[in-house]
């Protein structure tokens, strides 16, 4: 029986996508049978697809639909407004301190949503940080839809803003000058020639996607 050979680098990929096929693809099959068979928690398969008409006929499911849209739409453009400009700033000019505001954006990437979510929630509810310190909190505003857009938008910026600032840095100004001396206006050349033609736009978009 012939087996083919796997190096090193085949081996580590296999296991690197075993493990997230395990870490991700468990629970959502859990999810996606239990949407199927409502009582599998309970290890029963019985009744299954019962809860898809009432879902379907419930009143509220449009709402929750429309509002989960905004929120995704309001999360993209919030962070395609903050990222982009930072990420275009940092790669095309000389920012002081650059390294360091890596390194400061980079933070929020790495704390999990969870904490992230739980540090706001200590510090600007009622008798939270914030109000210990400076006598108010901003509880209406974190517990409202803007308050979730703002937190959400704080927690995924770095990954438009990394992926921005290293493709302009690879890309650099140079596309853009030869369509300034060719005719093209400032804003032409910088949308039409840096962000659109060389596809620095497209972690946007892939973002969105997702």
């Amino acid at each position: 029986m012939f087996l083919p050979r796997i190096n090193a680098a085949q081996s580590g990929m296999l296991v690197t996508t075993s493990i997230l096929l395990l870490l991700v693809g468990m629970p959502l099959a859990y999810v996606f049978l239990q949407a199927i068979f409502p009582d599998i928690a309970l290890g029963s398969f019985s009744q299954p697809f019962s809860l898809f008409l009432p879902t379907l006929h419930d009143p509220e499911l449009l709402k929750l639909i429309w509002n989960t849209l905004k929120l995704a739409i309001a999360v993209v453009v919030g962070t395609a407004l903050i990222a982009v400009p930072l990420g275009a700033l940092r790669a095309l000019t000389k920012v002081p301190g650059a390294a360091l505001w890596d390194v400061v954006f980079l933070i929020p990437f790495l704390i999990p949503p969870y904490i992230a979510s739980l540090a706001w929630m200590m510090t600007l509810q009622n008798r939270g940080y914030l109000q210990q310190l400076l006598g108010f909190s901003a509880d209406g505003f974190l517990f409202s839809f803007w308050g979730i857009v703002f937190v959400m938008i704080l927690n995924v910026f770095p990954v438009v803003y990394f992926a921005v600032s290293r493709t302009l840095m690879v890309v650099g100004g140079r596309f853009a000058d030869v369509g300034r001396i060719c005719g093209a206006g400032p804003w032409s050349a910088f949308f039409r020639l840096t962000l659109y033609r060389y596809r620095v736009l497209q972690p946007v978009y892939c973002w969105c996607l997702y």
